[in-house]
């Protein structure tokens, strides 16, 4: 398997490149979270849910066993830096705390693509709260606000260059959760503009 990356608290893209401390996506999430402080209709027990960009598998049709290169969701990556697909990030509004839910992979995966990190790695490696699995997350979510069920901000919104619209996480179970769509996208993208 390949380097880790981040490690030892810096994200990288390879020799001779930038080292970013990963504090920077610590920084970001701060800076979302006094946001969204500030603005007015943000519900008491809000929690921002991300999801990070999804694995593509092998194409169709395709006869080798490598697939697609694999690139992240460009806001979960602003958030929480994970280069990993499957993944979901939730911040709680009102605290900050951040929590990491990572895919569940079966030992037979550690095959093909080398060793599967453990959640204790993956705090380590992103500097989060709180990792979990990704099958814990309808569960595990409902306590992130505390004592009230959360209201879920999810990201929704168009890309002002492209036109592509953000798909907004989804999950089994989250038709038990109050859900806003609208709040998120402009307030991430604002702060988004000004780099950190």
């Amino acid at each position: 398997m390949a380097e880790a990356n981040p490690r030892d608290g810096y994200f990288s893209m390879g020799l001779n490149t930038l080292k970013v401390p990963v504090q920077l996506f610590a920084e970001n999430r701060k800076k979302i979270c006094e946001k969204l402080k500030q603005t007015p209709g943000v519900p008491a027990g809000s929690v921002i849910l991300l999801q990070g960009g999804g694995d593509q598998g092998v194409c169709e049709g395709d006869s080798s066993d490598v697939g697609p290169i694999f690139r992240q969701e460009s806001y979960f990556h602003w958030c929480f830096g994970v280069l990993e697909p499957d993944f979901y990030g939730a911040i709680d509004v009102a605290t900050g705390r951040s929590i990491l839910y990572q895919p569940r992979l079966a030992e037979d995966y550690a095959i093909i693509m080398g060793h599967i990190p453990t959640p204790e790695e993956v705090k380590e490696r992103y500097r989060v709260d709180e990792v979990r699995y990704v099958d814990e997350l309808p569960d595990h979510v409902r306590s992130v606000a505390g004592a009230t069920v959360p209201t879920l901000l999810l990201l929704e919104g168009p890309n002002t260059d492209s036109g592509k619209v953000t798909r907004p996480a989804a999950f089994d179970g989250m038709s038990e959760f109050a859900v806003d769509r609208k709040i998120l996208h402009h307030q991430m993208a604002e702060c988004r503009v000004t780099k950190t």
